[in-house]
């Protein structure tokens, strides 16, 4: 007997449906395929990276046995178009047909349109710590000598005295001038934890007078002496 009309239909919707799905997922390989290459090209060290590439080899094998899938219901769909174009009742030599073999197994390279291959990270160089070299000790402000409220002679060192060089030029002994210890810290290099204490020293030894909320002005015995 031959086949139905409607077997022969039903083999040719599988035909069909598995012509769809090989395309889509050779499509899906590409994208694959895109990714893993960005996502090497941004950062070959990234842990996920791993698993996208598993991902992209696994997508790329199911697009093969889709393949072999189709293959086969092509030779279906031969077979059955001449059983049911035969009206007689003779045996028809009837092609063997391959048995499906494990595409999962079969090497990537087979395939024609995605060749995906196995990217090889290179391991991240080891870098020798460099040899620091010990920082520079800067060299402090060289003392100053002042003229302290009662006429005696004052040395002033360290912040005072870089305090004391940046406030002669900022101040006057006629007014007060409001003095910002963030601003005048950073002009200074004098740290800003230390300020407090370095004009509390140049108003101790008289070379300053603090006036209102922050001001500040140049006492008349505050010039530095001669040496």
């Amino acid at each position: 007997m031959s086949l139905s009309s409607s077997t022969l239909s039903a083999i040719q919707k599988a035909g069909a449906a598995a012509f769809t799905a090989d395309v889509k997922l050779k499509n899906a390989v590409k994208e694959y395929a895109q990714r893993v290459n960005a996502a090497m090209v941004e950062n070959p060290y990234q842990l996920g990276n791993d698993a996208l590439f598993e991902n992209w080899k696994v997508v790329a094998r199911l697009s093969q046995t889709m393949a072999g899938i189709e293959e086969e219901l092509k030779k279906i769909h031969l077979v059955a178009s001449q059983l049911t174009a035969d009206d007689h009742s003779t045996v028809l030599q009837i092609p063997a047909l391959a048995v499906p073999t494990s595409f999962v197994e079969q090497s990537l390279a087979s395939q024609n349109d995605v060749t995906p291959t196995d990217v090889i990270v290179k391991p991240k160089k080891k870098t020798l710590p460099r040899k620091t070299r010990a920082p520079k000790a800067k060299a402090s402000p060289s003392p100053v000598k002042v003229a302290g409220a009662a006429g005696n002679k004052l040395e002033l060192s360290g912040n005072p005295a870089k305090l004391l060089r940046y406030l002669e030029g900022a101040l006057n002994a006629n007014e007060f001038t409001v003095i910002h210890q963030t601003a005048t810290a950073q002009a200074t290099g004098i740290p800003l934890g230390s300020m407090t204490a370095a004009v509390k020293k140049l108003v101790e030894s008289g070379q300053i007078i603090a006036g209102p909320t922050g001001s500040f002005k140049l006492a008349n015995v505050g010039q530095p002496l001669a040496q």
